[in-house]
């Protein structure tokens, strides 16, 4: 094998193999540039990889003795500049079997699987021992999944390693995706940052074979490890990729399971907050209702309205956090529009200056190419303000950074699969939003939980706010991120797909309502409180209502006084009939009356139904008594636009 720099010529590595096979020392190799080496035939399409920065290619070097050898290469990209790793085709081309049926690794918990894998592969190698190492999500360390055979000090220093060109034996597998065969740790530079490790262990020799998924994403590394310098047989290495496949097939089906789990996990907490937010709602509407009333009794100046006011004001707030909770299920209201996402993140961080904490500094690395997205203004707003605010909380009364950044970022389907766990994103551009901190950073337990609703790391937290972050991201089709250490800082991340243009936010003005006194509404909902403030405010506003609290109640109302009715105000959920299979009724015996719709969903809930079920209107509970007399008033003088 020879790992060389392609930007500066530097030759990074070889090995006894290599010289043994080929002849050539590493002064050898230095009197003349890579492609030098490689037969003129072969040159362009490395060379096409080189320049790209990144590739797979067959290519012959030539030997001391002026014969050429077939060598598989692959070129990668670091600080360092373009670096070329060559390994002989014939080196590794051993046949294997099938991979093995996952139902055959069985249903013990990934940790013991991986170490009986381990203890397998040291049976079948007497006087070796192995490990197992798997890659964050981000691929740039590796972590510990078995090595039972390894003292914990050894284990602990292996722990969090970071993967690189020339890195130990699995960290250079994991990072080129190739076998790696280290004869004498004590003499190869791969080694040289790690021989005091070694010594931990009393390992000379490592033979390290990359762990992948079925579609060839890294997952680790395993390796055999003798106390003596040694080289491995053929047999040892054919035996030891198929262990890494085994391991390959067993981490990949854990981490699909997992997501499966956690995805139906969220599933079902979505549809509880989502029956807590709609049953909340009810209520609301009675708190708000009844307020209101009481207030138009009242004069302004006067402590009953003031406290009237409170309520008032409490209850909006207990309905946004609702609309969190409908957020966090997937069923929150969703007004797109194209928006500037740097823009937005100007205009939110120049007011957050004086809420965030003092000691924090904010810095702005914004994209200089202007990045548009799709979604709901308010809904995006929440995001960037909840990840700004626990950027700050994180920080504290300790000097630190907050560092918003904003890109372009093009995601090809391997992309997005190793960085997040939603198969359903589209391969394509994105804009990506980053919030970064140097706060205090969170453990793994931390990190497990922090999208659970209802988990908050403050004392008086709702542990909302990420959970609805998360639903909205995903409504948006997009996807979220984090990345934290103890001590480390945190960054949360979203990705939105990416739109051609911004266009400019439209405000529409509503008209003014029009009373129309006397005409009489049907109200129908199964609510009594609801019911009753429902009624209360249209008496009030010169309307004749009739009270309904069933479906049935609601129809056979309909049948005797249905000539006089103009409109009819119609909850959804209902015990009989629900709200769509009463419009339906009520249009068989009276076509074209208006019926608007209220529920403590939203109308997003509804959209691919409003309108083909006949509604006129929808309105959300709760809503306030101007926008209900106006709503009913516009549908009554046919100025409420056409459903769309």
């Amino acid at each position: 094998m020879l790992i060389r720099s392609v930007s500066s010529d530097a030759i990074l590595y070889t090995n006894s193999s290599f010289e043994l096979s080929m002849g050539l020392s590493d002064s050898d190799l230095r009197s003349k540039s890579l492609l030098d080496w490689i037969h003129v035939d072969d040159r362009e399409q490395l060379q096409q990889a080189i320049d790209a920065g990144q590739g797979e290619v067959g290519a012959r070097h030539a030997a001391k003795d002026g014969q050429w050898e077939l060598f598989d290469w692959r070129i990668r990209t670091n600080a360092e500049g373009v670096i070329a790793l060559g390994r002989s085709h014939r080196a590794y081309d051993a046949s294997l079997p099938a991979a093995i049926p996952s139902e055959a690794l069985g249903i013990r918990t990934m940790a013991e699987t991986l170490a009986d894998m381990v203890r397998i592969a040291e049976a079948k190698n007497p006087g070796m021992r192995c490990s197992i190492l798997l890659t964050n999500a981000s691929q740039d360390r590796v972590s510990v999944g078995a090595g039972p055979s390894f003292p914990a000090e050894y284990n602990a220093a292996i722990e969090g390693m970071v993967l690189g060109p020339m890195v130990g034996s699995c960290g250079t597998a994991a990072y080129w995706n190739v076998p790696v065969v280290v004869e004498d740790i004590f003499s190869d530079p791969l080694w040289s940052g790690y021989r005091d490790v070694a010594k931990i262990a009393g390992v000379a020799a490592c033979w390290s074979h990359p762990i992948t998924s079925t579609d060839g994403v890294v997952l680790g590394a395993m390796a055999l490890y003798s106390d003596q310098p040694s080289s491995p047989t053929r047999s040892q290495l054919d035996g030891l990729e198929i262990a890494a496949r085994m391991v390959g097939l067993a981490v990949e089906r854990d981490r699909l399971e997992d997501a499966l789990r956690q995805a139906e996990k969220l599933k079902a907490l979505g549809v509880l907050a989502g029956g807590i937010a709609h049953d909340f709602n009810n209520v609301l509407t009675a708190v708000l209702g009844n307020a209101e009333l009481a207030m138009d009794t009242l004069a302004e100046d006067t402590e009953a309205y003031q406290r009237l006011t409170d309520i008032v004001r409490a209850a909006t707030s207990a309905t946004d956090l609702c609309g969190q909770m409908l957020a966090y299920a997937g069923r929150g209201t969703l007004a797109r529009e194209t928006l500037e996402l740097n823009s937005m993140v100007d205009e939110i961080s120049s007011l957050l200056r004086v809420s965030i904490s003092k000691k924090a500094n904010i810095v702005k690395q914004l994209s200089k190419t202007p990045l548009s997205v799709l979604a709901d203004r308010g809904q995006l707003r929440q995001v960037i303000l909840n990840l700004i605010g626990n950027a700050s909380e994180a920080v504290g009364d300790n000097p630190g950074q907050i560092v918003i950044c904003t890109e372009a970022c093009h995601y090809t389907r391997q992309q997005l699969d190793s960085l997040y766990s939603r198969s359903d994103l589209v391969e394509g551009e994105y804009a990506r939003l980053s919030v970064m901190d140097t706060g205090v950073g969170m453990d793994d337990s931390t990190r497990a939980h922090i999208f659970d609703p209802f988990f908050s790391t403050k004392p008086t937290g709702s542990g909302l706010g990420l959970a609805a972050v998360q639903g909205i991201v995903s409504r948006h089709d997009g996807a979220i991120s984090l990345e934290s250490a103890p001590g480390d800082g945190t960054t949360f991340s979203i990705i939105l797909p990416r739109v051609a243009c911004a266009s400019e936010h439209l405000q529409t003005t509503s008209e003014a309502w029009i009373p129309v006194e006397g005409t009489c509404v049907l109200v129908v909902d199964d609510e009594p409180s609801v019911l009753s403030i429902q009624a209360d405010i249209l008496e009030k506003g010169g309307y004749t209502v009739l009270r309904a609290d069933e479906g049935l109640a609601a129809i056979d109302i309909f049948r005797r006084e249905g000539d006089s009715i103009a409109c009819v105000l119609l909850d959804y959920s209902m015990p009989g009939m629900n709200g769509e299979e009463v419009c339906q009724e009520l249009h068989d015996l009276r076509p074209g009356i208006p019926v608007i719709l209220m529920s403590g969903f939203t109308e997003q809930e509804f959209s691919k139904r409003l309108e083909s079920a006949g509604f006129a209107a929808f309105l959300p509970k709760p809503t306030k008594k101007a926008a209900l007399l106006e709503t009913i008033s516009s549908v009554l003088n046919s100025k409420l636009p056409a459903l769309r």
